[in-house]
């Protein structure tokens, strides 16, 4: 057999005391894709940062063609034929697609014009179905186009072996299909693929090979046609068989903590028109549907981030307006956001400032922070929800996804709030770190009103209660998901098939 496109021999890199890869062997032939499954933690993003150049392992080799070779930056990498795309896309909003080729490519050393930048993505579209406009600025276009551009961009670079982050945590349904025809016309054409994934039907789906690693190691290397089913491979990831649903005790329905009656409003991120619906202590109740259907535009007002147009919100007895509600937003009220990178935490700041980032007026006396009860706090919330920190003094911006994420979880628990919103509360985590995010909000309910906001399907009918599906900003129907057909109808008002026969919005939370 040939050599193959990039092997990795004896790979280690360790961050002060802690090792985040031991020994690892992994090779990538042309024409495979190999998916690299493990749980949060276990050390899947610095191998790859480690491949691409990134990172500098401190043992081991790497080897391209054979021969070994030694980056000490992702451009080397490059022009060597190795380029990532990373979860968090890399490029400038403000520019075109085809400006952001242009500058990747010259940062790397390769001397193009625009007209021969546009030329090639063109050719490269058409090639392995990567439609783009190359005129096109990054703000406008979708998730789907954003990656594709990224793609472009280590194509347009010659790249032979390309490593993909969860590539489809930001992808719609009909874009990850597309995704994957487009691993298939690269494999065709004789290039690599590694990708890191935790959803076990994308790796039965689109991998030629599979390595786990768990605690910085690889422990097993097979193939699809091996494994039995899903739950196999889930025992594999974690070392122990895995339940994909969580135990759901039933807690008596209490209070009646928000109501919202005709809610309307417009924002970048999407409109939604006559919303109307109710939650209970005790409940969780989720709105599902395909990202940019006006869901996360609704989830930033019941939150009080940004305000609606018009309609009225209860919260525990007391009536807002919308411009009230988003001016006079209860305190009893938490909320995780989708982007916990950004939006929810900081990076830069130690996992104690993080905690009390939503939370000063317990940090201190009066004016004053008291760092010892802030760290005392931070530990019993670390202990509480296992995270795996190395002190309370870690910057947030080092946690693996699943990690930070209960810890965006603790901290906002930790109110006891009348209202808890959690807004794709899973998105990118593994199997080990869902159940943990699943298993702490729905012993949220015992406190509080859950309100979900989730584009998988599994998630809601493993939480919720009672499943809104939103289409084109408006609920579709409102569905106890103990019904019986409940999976088949909310595919089909997802996909808005349904849309002349269901009701526009549903007053009061009552199901149609």
């Amino acid at each position: 057999m040939n050599a193959p496109l990039l092997a990795c021999e004896g790979i280690s890199k360790r961050f002060g005391p802690v090792y985040a890869n031991t020994g690892i062997d992994l090779a990538v032939h042309a024409g495979q894709v190999v998916a690299v499954l493990g749980e949060n933690g276990a050390g899947k993003s610095t191998l790859m940062s480690i491949i691409a150049g990134r990172y500098r392992p401190d043992e081991g080799t790497i080897r391209i063609d054979g021969e070994p070779v030694a980056f000490t930056a992702p451009a080397q990498a490059m022009q060597r034929g190795i380029g990532m795309v990373y979860q968090r896309f890399m490029l400038v909003d403000t520019l075109t697609a085809a400006e952001n080729v242009l500058l990747a490519a010259d940062a790397c050393g390769q001397r193009l014009s625009m007209k021969q930048v546009v030329a090639r993505m063109r050719e490269l579209a058409d090639r392995y179905g990567l439609q783009v406009d190359p005129d096109a600025r990054i703000r406008d276009l979708s998730m789907g186009g954003r990656q594709r551009v990224e793609i472009l961009k280590l194509l347009v670079q010659n790249a032979r072996v390309l490593i993909f982050d969860e590539p489809t945590a930001v992808l719609a349904k009909p874009e990850v299909a597309g995704l994957f025809e487009v691993f298939r016309k690269l494999k065709a054409d004789g290039r690599g693929i590694l990708f890191i994934t935790h959803k076990l039907d994308e790796v039965m789906e689109a991998a030629d090979r599979i390595a786990i690693l768990r605690r910085g190691r690889i422990v097993a290397q097979t193939e699809p046609s091996r494994i039995n089913n899903k739950l196999e491979l889930a025992r594999l990831m974690v070392g122990r068989e895995v339940v994909l649903r969580v135990d759901k005790p039933e807690i008596p329905p209490g209070e009646v903590v928000f109501e919202a009656q005709g809610l309307s409003g417009e924002s970048p991120l999407g409109g939604f028109e006559d919303i109307s619906f109710r939650v209970q202590q005790g409940e969780v109740f989720a709105i599902v549907g395909v990202a940019g259907n006006g869901q996360e535009a609704l989830a930033a007002a019941i939150a009080g981030r940004s305000a609606a147009k018009s309609g009225t919100v209860r919260f525990c007895g007391t009536e807002y307006t919308a411009a009230r509600w988003a001016q006079e937003r209860e305190a009893s009220l938490s909320y995780v956001p989708e982007d916990r990178h950004h939006t929810g935490s900081v990076g830069s700041m130690s996992l104690a400032d993080n905690y009390f980032l939503t939370r000063l007026k317990h940090a201190g006396d009066g004016l004053w922070l008291d760092p010892q009860r802030m760290r005392e706090q931070t530990e019993e919330a670390i202990r509480q929800f296992e995270i795996v920190a190395h002190s309370t003094e870690t910057r947030a911006g080092t946690l693996s996804g699943g990690n930070l994420q209960k810890l965006l979880l603790a901290r906002e628990m930790a109110e006891k709030p009348k209202l808890f919103i959690a807004e794709q509360p899973t998105q990118g985590l593994d199997i080990k770190a869902t159940e943990d995010v699943w298993a702490a909000m729905l012993a949220q309910r015992k406190h509080s009103a859950v309100l979900l906001v989730t584009g998988d399907l599994r998630e809601a009918l493993s939480l919720a209660d009672r499943v809104a599906v939103m289409f084109r900003g408006r609920f579709m129907d409102i569905i106890d998901t103990q019904d019986a057909d409940t999976v088949e109808r909310i595919g089909l008002l997802m996909a808005g098939s349904a849309a002349t026969d269901a009701p526009a919005s549903v007053p009061s939370g009552e199901t149609a």
